[in-house]
């Protein structure tokens, strides 16, 4: 089943994607996925238990995955049972978990049947087994409504306000202007993460990336090269609402800790930064786009 296949998402559309914390419901989702994936063999392949009549693989080492699991991510939190659910677990542990998960599990595979010791020969497909876990995990963090997915590469990223994703989808700059083009590629990338701090980052390459798209055209010269990047818009109304936004998102950037840090400055606060991104990168694709700096996608 993809997420899509419900019910209430094809008579509503799907959930609303909003939660920056995981709901209650989520967090125990990920960790009874892990918990099945554990007991089912399916992290045999990493800790494998070998059949005592010959070297196969006939189930899962338990001891040593939870071990490693309390090594790798020292801040989880040992329940009475290995298999049981803390609550207190942060959604970061959880997160983490399941990112361990990601790049460990295999779908595993009953081959011969060993008779005497009453077990089947496990055997392992890895990338089905690594694509159907990573639709489950996603399914949960889609029903939970959360801002975040798993992706092909086992990575949690933050995929931000729909406004963020449609943004982050458009932006794949094409200046000729490599200084340009890196620190877009670099705002994107960063925006992804789920670390505060890196999505910070992102807003002041994004603020960099639109400083630069300003002296592109005649080096030297901001507010000459802004004119010319705004003759490309052909609708002499909308130049005039393009020149007021980037003057409005200059200021923001002046005003607030974006790309300087004096202590007149303000913060931006955590629940802001979507909406920066988005309205900044919005103006950003535009421009491109405008001036024939966006790639064709299509291609």
């Amino acid at each position: 089943m993809t997420p899509s296949d419900f019910y209430t998402d094809r008579m509503n559309g799907p959930v609303p994607r909003t939660h920056d914390t995981l709901p209650k419901a989520t967090a125990e989702g990920l960790y009874s996925l892990f918990r099945s994936k554990a007991r089912a063999h399916w992290l045999a392949q990493h800790f494998p238990e070998h059949c005592v009549d010959g070297n196969t693989i006939s189930g899962t080492d338990l001891d040593a995955l939870w071990s490693n699991v309390r090594a790798v991510i020292p801040e989880f939190k040992v329940a009475s049972s290995p298999f049981g659910f803390q609550e207190t677990q942060s959604d970061g542990v959880l997160l983490d978990l399941t990112e361990y998960a990601a790049t460990r599990v295999a779908r595993p595979i009953p081959g011969r049947w060993h008779e005497y010791m009453k077990h089947f020969e496990l055997d392992f497909a890895e990338a089905p087994g690594r694509k159907e876990f990573r639709d489950e995990v996603n399914q949960i963090l889609q029903r939970g409504g959360t801002m975040y997915e798993l992706d092909a590469g086992g990575r949690i990223v933050r995929i931000g306000s729909p406004e963020v994703q449609q943004v982050i989808g458009q932006m794949a700059p094409a200046s000729g202007d490599s200084t340009l083009d890196g620190l877009l590629v670099q705002a994107k990338g960063l925006y992804l993460s789920r670390k505060e701090d890196d999505r910070a980052l992102a807003l002041e390459k994004l603020w960099d990336g639109f400083e630069r798209l300003k002296t592109v055209d005649v080096s030297g010269n901001k507010k000459q090269s802004s004119n010319v990047l705004l003759d490309n818009i052909t609708s002499a109304e909308f130049r005039e609402v393009t020149s007021a936004e980037m003057i409005a998102l200059t200021a923001v950037g002046n005003q607030f800790m974006i790309r300087h840090h004096e202590t007149d400055k303000h913060p931006v606060p955590e629940e802001a930064q979507d909406y920066l991104f988005a309205r900044m990168g919005s103006l950003i694709v535009f421009l491109l786009k405008a001036s024939n700096r966006l790639a064709d996608l299509n291609r």
